[in-house]
């Protein structure tokens, strides 16, 4: 035992320094035994790297007295005496199989004692075991990643290809390389699209393929084609992840787009859209993303691309300065039915329409002259004359010195409007102070009087119906419906063609079937309209010829007299004008829509038929038509829902609903109170029985107080 000992301090003895061929690592010379350089005179430089292990490392930290030169004990020793110090590291090589590789496997123990000294070296003692080598990184070159750059020998298990740690890993040598994917907010796993198997610079399918973008682009569709008709692939427009987001795209991708589109570039660059070149992403300058769309779904396909580029157009010629541009288009037949073309998906059932690149060019965006614009016009009205062109009236404001004839019509519609809805409204005002006047009256119809009743929970007895007489025949309480229900259809599918941006009206242009269907509906219903116009012209000649008399709603000299007697009792209390079987009022409700419904179906027929109107007409007469036919219908309208509205509905007489047009019957008691003259005449002719007069209401006088009697003050209250 002593002997032992004795010889262990001897081999822990310090060599002397001339021994050792070591310049400059005096402070390493105590690690070395001297007994141990008596055999091993080789030691060098290289040799003393196993000593940068840690403080109090010797040769005899990982070598023993007696060290056998059995492989197998050797093996189990070294791992042994790794272990002592490294003994946190999960060994993911070591114990896995019987031929698993050891620590100095893959460490030189006086050659490297850091991994990262080893460079491209580990790599060589990795393919020792894995002979594998992937192609993607194998000429990198002598700075390339080594193995350990991405495997890790001690993680404590084998290595994921969807370890996050991946994208760490790549990183660090690929920092910043797919900007497009990293600004997605949600960091992608490289091996979504490379695969070490690839070949260096590809991705995990042939580029020339959409396989990997489909794997995360589901809802992409590539279908843009080249010149040959060969369906384009994501490579061939985007820079596999290095392009910038979608949104700060269209200048970068324009430039690509010019690469095969020469031609529409230059005349882009010619056209009068500034600065077609800027780089801004912000900037409000055109380029091909604004008006091309990049990714159609081809089962549900978009709009036709003039009505997606004249969409485009809108967004950016809208409202205020060069952006009235816009505003006169929409204004435009055309450019209102664009509206709503752009709102609805695309069908085989589009009717032709005049977009902004008809005129303009798809890419010169040029301004043409009258006779251009004639050329545009005739390639869908071939029937049509070169005057049609006389029908678009320009993008400047109307004014007396341009367009004057079209300003002048809707200057008199901005008067006529209001002029003749103030009447109408002073003239309610004055019926319904009137009516308050006269008490008795008022709100006392049957029917207001059974509501009352049943509101109070009242129990009233139904009362006898009153004596009738007949003054509408079956002919024209036929007549009335036909034109009601027309005139309600003709708003329905009419109004709203007008106002493309209002919600309501896109949304019942929808429910119809879309603008083209609505517009079939709208002027079958037309037709159906001129067609009771005429028969009820028809039936009026005819009667008055067998009758020999001018017919009964024909103005007279009266009528003018009645108006002026109406307005004296209004004012200054005098009597009612005593009226025949329709009044002036009732004369004018029914005039205005003769006559209106005249404008409108000459006006429906121009813009309908507008390449024959040309032969005859000059074009502004078919502008012209359009301008009144809108103005008319919202004239029409107006007048029902205030007047008409006013007259059968709402009036106090009537309320809530004048039958007589739909019986054709009204009361003698109404009749004499309405029409007195008419009265008189059937009263004179027997055909009916008198009624008493109403009692006349009788209103409470103020008396001094303690004079009048109990009788007198009974019927004041």
């Amino acid at each position: 035992m002593a002997t032992r000992v004795l010889v262990l301090l001897a081999l822990l003895g310090v060599v002397r320094p001339s021994a050792i061929s070591a310049q400059g690592q005096s402070q390493k010379l105590g690690r070395i035994p001297s007994m141990c350089v008596q055999c091993h005179t080789d030691v060098d430089l290289g040799k003393l790297k196993a000593l940068d292990h840690g403080n109090g490392v010797s040769c005899l930290t990982c070598h023993h007295i007696g060290f056998t030169n059995d492989p197998k004990v050797a093996a189990q020793r070294r791992l042994q005496a790794c272990a002592t110090c490294h003994s946190d590291l999960p060994a993911t090589h070591v114990g896995v199989t019987e031929g698993a590789p050891t620590c100095t496997d893959c460490h030189s123990i006086h050659g490297d004692t850091v991994i990262a000294e080893a460079g491209p070296e580990i790599s060589k003692r990795c393919e020792k075991c894995h002979t594998m080598v992937h192609p993607l990184h194998a000429d990198a070159g002598p700075d390339g990643p080594v193995c350990t750059d991405c495997h890790k020998a001690h993680t404590g298990h084998p290595f994921s290809p969807t370890d996050r740690s991946v994208v760490s890993g790549c990183s660090r040598c690929h920092s910043g390389a797919h900007p497009t994917h990293e600004a997605t907010g949600e960091r992608m796993e490289c091996t979504r699209c490379h695969n070490e198997n690839d070949q260096p610079g590809m991705a995990a399918a042939d580029p020339r393929t959409p396989e990997v973008c489909e794997t995360c682009h589901t809802n992409v569709h590539p279908t843009h084609v080249d010149a040959n008709g060969d369906t384009l692939t994501c490579l061939a427009c985007h820079d596999f992840g290095m392009d910038v987001p979608l949104s700060q795209a269209g200048p970068m991708m324009s430039k690509r787009c010019a690469a095969c589109h020469p031609d529409a570039m230059a005349a882009f660059k010619a056209s009068k859209h500034p600065d077609v070149d800027s780089d801004d992403p912000d900037s409000d300058v055109s380029n091909c993303l604004k008006c091309h769309t990049q990714h159609p779904d081809p089962a549900s396909p978009p709009p036709p691309l003039k009505v997606a580029a004249t969409e485009r157009c809108m967004q950016c010629h809208k409202e205020g300065g060069i952006a009235s541009l816009g505003q006169s288009y929409t204004d435009d037949f055309h450019g209102a039915t664009m509206r709503f073309l752009a709102g609805q998906p695309a069908s085989d059932k589009y009717p032709a329409v005049m977009g902004c690149t008809d005129c303009h060019g798809p890419h010169e965006a040029g301004m043409l002259d009258q006779k251009s614009v004639a050329s545009v016009c005739l390639r869908c009205h071939q029937e049509g004359d070169a005057r049609l062109a006389g029908a678009w009236l320009g993008h400047k404001p109307l004014s007396p010195d341009n367009q004057p004839f079209i300003w002048l019509i809707r200057i008199s519609y901005f008067i006529l409007i209001p002029f003749m809805l103030t009447g109408l409204l002073l003239n309610i005002v004055f019926h319904l102070v009137d009516q308050r006047r006269e008490g008795a009256r008022v709100m006392k119809t049957p029917w207001v009087k059974q509501l009352v009743a049943w509101l109070k929970r009242e129990k009233r007895e139904k009362a006898p119906k009153p004596k009738t007489v007949k003054r509408f025949p079956l002919l024209e309480r036929v007549e009335h419906a036909g034109s009601a229900l027309t005139f309600i259809l003709l708003v329905v599918t009419g109004l709203p063609q007008t106002k493309p941006d209002l919600g309501i009206a896109r949304a019942l242009i929808d429910f119809l079937g879309g603008i083209h269907t609505t517009r079939i509906i709208h002027r079958t219903i037309g037709f159906t309209f001129v067609a009771l116009m005429l028969t009820h012209v028809l039936r009026i000649v005819v009667r008055s010829v067998r009758r020999h008399r001018l017919p009964v709603m024909v103005p007279t000299r009266q009528d003018f007299l009645d108006v002026v007697q109406n307005f004296r009792h209004y004012l200054f209390g005098e009597p009612r004008p005593k009226v025949g079987k329709f009044d002036f009022a009732e004369k004018f409700e029914y005039w205005g829509l003769f006559l209106g419904g005249v404008v409108m179906s000459v006006t429906g027929l121009l813009l309908l038929f507008p390449a024959l109107a040309s032969h005859l007409l000059p074009g502004v007469v078919v502008a012209g038509a359009r301008v009144i036919h809108g103005f008319e219908a919202t004239f029409a309208v107006s007048v029902v829902v205030l007047w008409h509205s006013y007259g059968v509905i709402l009036k106090p007489e009537v309320f809530p609903l004048d039958t007589s047009i739909f019986t054709g019957k009204m009361s003698v008691e109404r009749l004499k109170h309405e029409h007195e003259l008419e009265y008189e005449e059937l009263l004179a002719k027997g055909e009916i029985e008198a009624v008493p007069d109403a009692p006349e209401p009788t209103v409470a006088k103020p008396t001094p107080e303690g004079e009048g009697d109990v009788e007198g003050g009974l019927a004041g209250a």
